[in-house]
């Protein structure tokens, strides 16, 4: 993508690309069990989904484009960190997606959480333009904004170029579990916690052990995810 080449910003110009993800999406969560998407939350993935298609052939989002798979790794692998953040943040607070990318997990997050709480924020920070401009696009489509916004900036420069600390900070694939403590933690508020989506494998045991050398193991509790389509699938809760 160029820098003049305009990409679709509204989902409803759009060929309803989503509906077999969605589909999948709801067989999921009857069978996990979690909470079936109510109409606004199955608007603003809806509104994600469409606009994730059209653009990822330009920007590369996303290497997920079966709807079973999209449907379990990148939604449901979301929507299982509701009950713990739930745990956390019962009411209102500052929540933030570090280094979003294509969204996941934090707009479907999003979709759940703001609607339940009227009062709370959610911040998807983001580094790259182009990335950003696409979750603008989505955060826009959503109904969700202001309470939903994007930030576009390094996590290092946040803690010197905002004031905005957050409650509770979520993180896929960004980094090593050590060094995504390192970049959170300066941007939680007092008593915040990072909640990292980690898959357990051959190297998780060193990834763990190296980040537990850093923060202490009092700091860290692991959430093992035990629902179909996930696998091996870590919930990594860190103090701030």
């Amino acid at each position: 993508m160029n820098e003049h080449q305009q990409l679709p910003t509204h989902p409803d110009d759009l060929p309803p690309s989503e509906r077999a993800t969605l589909e999948a999406l709801d067989a999921l969560l009857q069978v996990a069990p979690l909470p079936p998407l109510t109409e606004s939350e199955r608007t603003v993935i809806r509104a994600h989904l469409r606009l994730l298609d059209a653009w990822n052939p330009f920007i590369n989002l996303t290497r997920i484009e079966n709807s079973s798979e999209r449907a379990s790794r990148h939604l449901l692998d979301a929507l299982v960190g509701v009950p713990l953040i739930d745990h956390l943040l019962p009411h209102v607070g500052a929540l933030a997606d570090l280094g979003s990318g294509g969204g996941f997990p934090g707009i479907p997050l999003a979709a759940r959480l703001l609607n339940a709480r009227p009062r709370a924020t959610f911040d998807l920070i983001e580094a790259t333009g182009k990335k950003a401009r696409f979750l603008e696009a989505v955060t826009a489509a959503s109904g969700l904004a202001p309470r939903l916004r994007v930030v576009q900036a390094r996590a290092e420069e946040l803690v010197s170029a905002s004031s905005t600390r957050y409650d509770v900070i979520v993180a896929r694939a960004v980094a090593p579990l050590a060094e995504l403590a390192r970049l959170a933690r300066p941007l939680l508020a007092d008593g915040g916690h990072l909640i990292a989506w980690k898959r357990e494998g051959k190297t998780w045991s060193e990834e763990l052990a190296t980040a537990t050398s850093l923060v202490g193991p009092d700091a860290i509790r692991v959430h093992r995810v035990s629902h179909l389509g996930l696998d091996r699938a870590l919930l990594v809760l860190v103090s701030g």
